[in-house]
């Protein structure tokens, strides 16, 4: 039951939270990165490093280190590596190793923020109101963002005719001032929806969230649920969302892989690594069983410095 978490980079705690789960299991945690200065690495049990997902040998390379390695499982943590994994998912699974990525047709919706208003319009589901292109909001401030990309890289308010963007590769949506969510949903490795938690983005820096509170919030919970098991996801996935009593829901974007923040809702009681190694092992009533999930628990983010030598960086490539 070994496990590749690729783009580990400093995802210390989720490369922590699967190495205890394999351990438990008796595998073994790979972390593989471009180059062997990236702290995640020291966390696993052994650090590879791989070439970019845009190169022509990433995945014959790849599968070939899943072969030797008896890897069960891959985990990508970046929206550059999804398409390539999503398309060699068959390849992969013909090898035994399963890939925690949708089917390409899903990620399509996921990653085109205009494809993924109109799905949730198609099934009811709400967002903000979004102008077509071409068409002028009838009052500022609103707000825009380039319909593909993460991380919140080119995206904030407009606030006059004059600035606003137009084109295809921008989404112009009503400004949104009610309080702004991640739900970390889990499904089954055949899409069913397991148990999500919704936690609250009290502080976001560079689009990620550094102070974040789980909290209770069934509705919203219910309909991401519905969201992500209409679009056929799998695995760990991270939906943003609007939400108050007033506005109620109003769907953002989903983004199908582990979120930077998701160790609170993991921490919380989600246990999605722990859930997901027991899918692989078959043991599917104990993976869907829903846990207890800590309400009110508040993530506070911080750097942490870690000092390596030449001998370090060139010893972690060889346990």
């Amino acid at each position: 039951m070994n496990v590749l978490v690729l783009s580990a980079a400093a995802k210390v705690l989720l490369v922590r939270a699967f190495a205890e789960a394999c351990h438990a299991r008796g595998g073994r945690v790979f972390a593989a990165d471009l180059g062997p200065d990236n702290a995640a690495l020291f966390e696993a049990d052994r650090a590879v490093i791989l070439p970019r997902s845009d190169a022509p040998d990433f995945t014959d390379t790849l599968l070939q280190f899943c072969r030797e390695n008896r890897i069960g499982l891959l985990v990508p943590t970046r929206d550059s590596e999804l398409a390539v994994l999503a398309a060699a998912k068959a390849r992969f699974a013909e090898a035994g190793v399963a890939v925690l990525a949708p089917d390409p047709e899903a990620l399509e919706v996921c990653q085109d923020k205009r494809r993924f208003v109109e799905f949730c319009a198609a099934r009811g589901l709400a967002t903000p109101r979004t102008y077509a292109i071409g068409e002028h909001p009838p009052g500022f401030p609103v707000f825009a963002r380039p319909v593909r990309g993460a991380g919140g890289k080119g995206a904030g308010r407009v606030e006059t005719l004059d600035d606003l963007p137009d084109g295809h590769d921008v989404l112009v949506q009503d400004l949104v001032t009610a309080p702004e969510y991640s739900i970390d949903v889990l499904l089954d490795l055949s899409g069913r929806p397991l148990q999500a938690v919704a936690r609250q983005r009290l502080v976001v820096r560079d689009g990620e969230a550094v102070k974040s509170r789980t909290e209770a919030l069934p509705d919203l919970v219910a309909q991401s649920l519905a969201l992500c098991g209409a679009l056929g996801l799998v695995g760990h996935n991270v939906v943003q969302a609007f939400h108050s009593s007033e506005t109620g829901v109003q769907f953002i974007e989903i983004n199908p892989r582990f979120g930077g923040a998701s160790n609170l809702s993991i921490q919380a009681g989600l246990a999605s690594p722990h859930r997901i190694l027991q899918m692989l092992a078959g043991e599917d009533a104990e993976a869907a069983r829903e846990r207890p999930i800590v309400h009110g628990l508040t993530m506070l983010r911080h750097a942490e410095d870690r000092f390596v030598t030449e001998a370090d960086l060139a010893a972690v490539l060889e346990r």
